[in-house]
């Protein structure tokens, strides 16, 4: 390509049939030299495009032995309650409903979808509380490390944006059973991060049915993590009407 470059440089003055392979010349090299260029793509579609969540709620259940009696007789008409005020209010906007259980087993989140997800995987409500019996185990209240779980769970959901409301309700005594007084401390102390960072994030927290003597150590817990009066709500067990959110 440099030698036939240095012929159409220095051939100028040769005859028509000389001119006209010289044009012949610089036009494959031209040619030759545009196939060289590596295509350049203006714009790239992705493969998955990322849907934003308008808002999402969160319920962590209490399924542990020292929360049973609360659960069979007043937590259960709260969560359905709550569950139906929120397929009304999320009807026509892009919403997901979490479902996480506080109790010995390690697993805490057991559902994610749309709210209509929960009404289709079950079919009434005694089939969704023996669901959640099944994926419990009342030996132990893991209440920290549920919390804690549940909401780095929320805050991490694909979808989830500056924009997305969230919010967290817990149906808890929210009496923790470790015994270990340093592991209950460094377990409460990760508690508190997260919920400063589902703070920062915009979320709200509602907590239902807490012991009364459990009430002032959970309000000094908020007032760690920075949470506002406005941000939450936190109701004993004789509350007899809880405040319920609003999801609009």
């Amino acid at each position: 390509m440099a030698r036939r470059l240095q012929n159409f440089k220095f051939g100028l003055g040769g005859n028509t049939m000389q001119k006209q392979s010289i044009c012949f010349i610089v036009v494959t090299a031209a040619v030759a030299m545009v196939g060289c260029v590596k295509a350049v793509r203006t714009s790239e579609r992705p493969a998955f495009e990322r849907q934003e969540l308008d808002g999402c709620m969160a319920i962590l259940i209490d399924m542990s032995g020292s929360f049973a009696d609360a659960w069979e007789e007043r937590a259960y008409e709260l969560f359905i309650e709550l569950s139906e005020s929120y397929f009304t209010e999320a009807m026509g906007t892009n919403n997901r409903l979490v479902i996480s259980q506080l109790s010995g087993n390690d697993r805490v989140v057991v559902f994610e979808g749309a709210p209509v997800d929960l009404t289709r995987q079950f079919r009434s409500p005694e089939e969704l509380n023996q669901f959640l019996k099944k994926k419990s185990d009342p030996s132990r209240s893991r209440v920290y490390a549920s919390v804690s779980e549940t909401l780095d769970y929320l805050s991490s959901m694909d979808g989830v944006t500056e924009r997305t409301r969230l919010m967290t309700v817990v149906m808890s005594d929210l009496r923790d059973s470790e015994s270990d007084q340093e592991k209950r401390n460094r377990i409460g102390q990760e508690m508190v991060e997260s919920m400063n960072d589902y703070r920062n994030r915009g979320g709200a927290l509602a907590l239902y049915f807490v012991a009364s003597d459990e009430v002032p150590r959970w309000k000094d817990i908020l007032d760690r993590a920075g949470f506002l009066e406005s941000q939450y709500v936190i109701q004993n067990e004789l509350t007899r009407r809880p405040q319920l959110p609003r999801f609009d």
